[in-house]
């Protein structure tokens, strides 16, 4: 349960944590033990899928959160961490689409820089502040394959700011290290999910994707992205910080 060592329920939480692999990381770190937050811009979809995972034993709560409102990220993370302090930070909201660089207007660069990249740093900070005072707790952010190298579709903006997740973890695990604070990110290669297929439809292009581009052949998993956060927050991984963990079945070898 995070990096604690005593028998004190652990406090988790993930932002975008509804669908896909959030709710994977959700569910992942529920059945270790952990009390999670389930965060989401969708309030509605993030009750349903917090109920679900009630059914199933798991610690779960529901808070709707859209990480571009810094001072809700603010109030939601000083209230997760007042009912049940927390040791464990998952920034995984993000947005992508598909445009060629020519034509992303102002608007659009905005709204995802938002997202990924300023709701991330925003979302780090709450947490840093309420961990510094208990000098422990891990934060993982979740870059992406695109931090490394270019999108095989034109996705610039998303590009840019997975890189920018990749260097803010860095710089942040730097600066908090001394505060007992670890700071870490998982970079997904290309996983089966609904963000993953509404960018690639055809599911003949994602096989082959898979078969020409993954040296294991095939689509990741949730899951299997929700297995390396479980490490990066656990006391397996005490001497790990400032990593960034590529999960991609040899993507980039």
């Amino acid at each position: 349960m995070g990096d604690v060592t005593d028998s004190r329920p652990a406090g988790a939480l993930v932002t975008g944590g509804a669908r896909g692999i959030g709710r994977a990381i959700v569910e992942r770190l529920a059945r270790r033990g952990d009390t999670v937050f389930l965060t989401d811009v969708d309030p509605d979809e993030a009750q349903r899928t917090a109920h679900e995972l009630q059914g199933q034993h798991l610690d779960v709560r529901a808070i709707g959160l859209d990480v571009t409102d810094v001072e809700a990220i603010a109030d939601v993370v000083g209230r997760a961490d007042a009912e049940i302090p927390l040791s464990t930070v998952v920034n995984n909201a993000g947005v992508g689409w598909i445009t060629p660089l020519v034509d992303v207007t102002p608007e659009r660069f905005d709204a995802l820089m938002a997202v990924n990249f300023r709701g991330a740093f925003f979302v780090l900070q709450a947490a840093a502040r309420v961990m510094i005072p208990r000098r422990q707790g891990t934060i993982v952010s979740l870059a992406s394959t695109s931090a490394f190298t270019a999108s095989t579709q034109p996705m610039v903006p998303y590009d840019a700011s997975k890189g920018a997740v990749r260097m803010l973890t860095v710089a942040a695990a730097r600066e908090l290290a001394p505060c007992g604070i670890r700071v870490n990110a998982i970079a997904p290669g290309t996983v089966a999910t609904d963000l993953t297929r509404s960018l690639a439809p055809d599911v003949d292009e994602l096989e082959t994707l898979a078969k020409t581009h993954i040296p294991l052949g095939r689509l990741g998993s949730p899951h299997e992205m929700a297995n390396a956060v479980d490490f990066l927050t656990s006391p397996a991984s005490s001497y790990v910080t400032g990593h960034v963990l590529v999960v991609d079945g040899g993507w980039l070898t």
